[in-house]
């Protein structure tokens, strides 16, 4: 027979996954919110990711994080990348985007606040996925030691209301030298800011 003490803690264990970042987003899969991801207004976007990867690296390794279902490597997949990795929370989008592998292209599940990954890539994609972060800067300097020399983050945000999320990018800017910047907007008026950064002192 359970104690209160038990039934307490299975509770609290019920409590937190059910309102955990994880649940929430496989919730959201579930119920195809994240669908519009796929529709043409966000090819402008997905575009300036894939030219920044392959205007520094002509066959990058690249890493993904929030991947979601795949829809950036979809848009990569015609081109030569040595390798891909793709990771994200939800179980739900991991699932739909294990279609997509091959030799040379993974997704795997991943907790994206305390990643655990292994090798190293030229290309650190954070699409729309940075902002959703407990530390967002401790989150981006745990992967330095994955970067390859020369190698780049390639950062997306949503402009949230036409305002850039200056907060975050503020944040990133003493540990991050910035290379470039690009603003896009589609046709109905939604605004991102896509942000390409190296190590301080490599570029």
């Amino acid at each position: 027979m359970p104690t209160g003490k038990t039934l307490i803690q299975t509770f609290k264990s019920f409590v937190k996954r059910k309102t955990s970042q994880q649940y929430r987003f496989e919730l959201q899969y579930e119920n195809k919110k994240w669908d519009g991801l796929k529709e043409i207004g966000e090819l402008a976007r997905y575009s300036v990711i894939t030219g920044y990867a392959f205007q520094y690296f002509p066959s990058p390794s690249v890493l993904d994080l929030g991947c979601g279902e795949g829809i950036l490597q979809e848009k990569m997949a015609h081109t030569h990348y040595k390798s891909y990795l793709g990771i994200d929370f939800s179980s739900v989008a991991i699932d739909n985007a294990k279609k997509l592998e091959d030799n040379r292209t993974r997704f795997l599940v991943g907790d994206l606040n305390h990643l655990v990954v292994d090798g190293k890539f030229d290309v650190i994609i954070y699409n729309e996925s940075l902002n959703y972060l407990s530390d967002p800067v401790k989150a981006v300097e745990a992967l330095f030691p994955h970067l390859n020399p020369g190698g780049i983050f390639v950062i997306s945000l949503v402009d949230k209301h036409g305002k850039e999320q200056t907060a975050l990018w503020n944040k990133l800017a003493p540990v991050l030298q910035l290379k470039d910047r690009t603003k896009v907007i589609n046709s109905v008026g939604h605004l991102w800011t896509i942000q390409v950064y190296c190590l301080r002192g490599a570029g």
